[in-house]
C-alpha cells in the first residue's frame, strides 16, 4: 500500500510516496482505509527535524507522516470492544495513551505519562490502511465530508482545549486570535463565536485581513504588521483590552498579545511557530492580574466535546486546499509560506 514516508529530515522534497507493507491488525484493532489527512504545522516540524525543549521527534526513520485524518472502516478484529462496523466513516484521534492511569480514566489523555502523537512520535495516518485501537476512532457526524473530517481531530481539539478547557471562555467576552489564518486559529474563531464571544483577528497580511473581515464570525481585524499593534486593540476597546488572547505564533507576538489583555485577561498558547523565547515584562503580567496558560493538543474528552458541538451546530473546517498524496510536499510549502487561510488536506485515495 502507498504511504507518505520520511527517510531523512529536510525540505518538502524529502517526502516520498512509496509502497509499504499493509498493517497486521491485532484481534482488538480496527482497520481503516484512509481517505484524507489534514496537514498541521506539526507535520512541517517533523519533516524538518526540529529539536529543542518540548519538541519530540519520530522514534525511528523511516517514518510515516500524518497526525490527523478520516476514512472508512474495512475490518473489525474479533475481540475489538466497539460497535463500529465495516462501512462506518470515522475520524482518527491523534493522541495515544495508556488508557488506565488517572488522567486517562478522566479522559485527559494528553496528560498521560505515556502520551504520544500519531505522525510525530510513531507512524502516522498518511497511508492507505491503518490499524488502530477503537478508542482512537470517532464516527464522522452526518453531513460532514471525509475531507472536512480529516481536518478536525488535531485542529478543533486544540482550539477547544485552548478556549473552553484551559481558557475558560465565557459568553460575552472579547477574544483576540493572533496569526488568525491557520487551521487552529480559524477553528478557534468559529468556536468562540458559537460560544457567544466577540471575535477579533490579528494578521500581518492585507489580503488575509480583507478575507477575515468578510467572515460572519469576525468582529474586528487588527493589523499585526504594525509595530506596537496592541495600541490598536486598546484604542478600539476604549482602553479596556480583550479578555482572552489565543496565540500560536509565540515569541514575535507575545509582547503585544500581553499588552492587548484587559485586567485579569488570559493569554492561552498552543504553539510557538515564530519562536519560543519571547521578551516580556513580568510586571505587565502580575500588576494587571494577567495569566499565561499553556494549552497543547487536548484529550479524548475535548475531542468528543468539540465533535458533538460540530454535529449539533453544523460548524465545519474551512479547507483552503486539497492536494494529492504525491504532492504532499506542496501542501507543506503552502503552510511554510503562510499562504493558507484554514486547512490544507492531503487526499489519500
Amino acid at each position: 500500500m502507498r504511504a507518505v514516508v520520511l527517510d531523512r529530515y529536510g525540505g518538502p522534497e524529502v517526502l516520498a510516496v512509496r509502497d509499504i507493507a499493509e498493517p497486521e491488525p491485532g484481534p482488538h484493532q480496527v482497520v481503516v482505509r484512509m481517505a484524507a489527512s489534514g496537514l498541521n504545522r506539526l507535520d512541517v516540524f517533523v519533516r524538518q527535524g526540529l529539536t529543542g525543549p518540548g519538541v519530540r521527534q519520530p522514534r525511528a526513520l523511516p517514518h510515516v507522516m500524518g497526525a490527523e485524518g478520516a476514512g472508512t472502516v474495512v475490518a473489525v478484529g474479533p475481540a475489538a470492544r466497539t460497535d463500529l462496523a465495516p462501512g462506518d466513516e470515522v475520524m482518527v484521534f491523534s493522541g495515544l495513551s495508556c488508557g488506565s492511569c488517572r488522567f486517562c480514566r478522566r479522559g485527559e489523555t494528553s496528560r498521560c505519562s505515556r502520551y504520544a502523537i500519531l505522525g510525530e512520535d510513531v507512524w502516522g495516518v498518511q497511508r492507505e490502511l491503518v490499524a488502530l485501537d477503537p478508542g482512537s476512532l470517532l464516527r464522522v457526524p452526518a453531513g460532514m465530508t471525509l475531507t472536512e473530517a480529516a481536518a478536525v481531530p488535531t485542529t478543533f481539539t486544540t482550539a477547544w482545549t485552548m478556549l473552553m478547557t484551559t481558557g475558560r471562555l465565557r459568553m460575552g467576552e472579547r477574544i483576540l486570535v493572533v496569526g488568525a489564518s491557520g487551521g487552529v486559529s480559524i477553528a478557534a474563531m468559529q468556536l468562540a463565536a458559537w460560544a457567544g464571544a466577540e471575535v477579533w483577528a490579528a494578521t500581518r497580511s492585507p489580503e488575509k485581513a480583507r478575507y477575515l473581515g468578510g467572515l460572519p464570525y469576525v468582529h474586528e481585524v487588527v493589523d499585526s504588521s504594525v509595530p506596537g499593534w496592541s495600541a490598536q486593540v486598546r484604542e478600539r476597546t476604549g482602553g479596556l483590552g480583550v479578555d482572552l488572547v489565543a496565540d500560536a505564533v509565540g515569541a514575535p507576538t507575545w509582547p503585544d498579545a500581553i499588552r492587548s489583555l484587559a485586567t485579569g485577561g488570559r493569554l492561552v498558547i498552543c504553539g510557538a511557530t515564530g519562536g519560543d523565547r519571547p521578551e516580556i515584562s513580568i510586571r505587565e503580567l502580575y500588576q494587571a492580574h494577567r495569566q499565561i496558560l499553556g494549552a497543547p493538543f487536548g484529550g479524548w474528552n475535548d475531542f468528543v466535546d468539540v465533535v458533538g458541538v460540530m454535529e449539533r451546530t453544523g460548524i465545519r473546517p474551512l479547507v483552503h486546499a486539497t492536494v494529492p498524496m504525491e504532492r504532499t510536499g506542496d501542501g507543506h510549502l503552502i503552510i511554510e509560506r503562510d499562504e493558507h487561510i484554514g486547512k490544507v488536506v492531503v487526499d489519500l485515495t
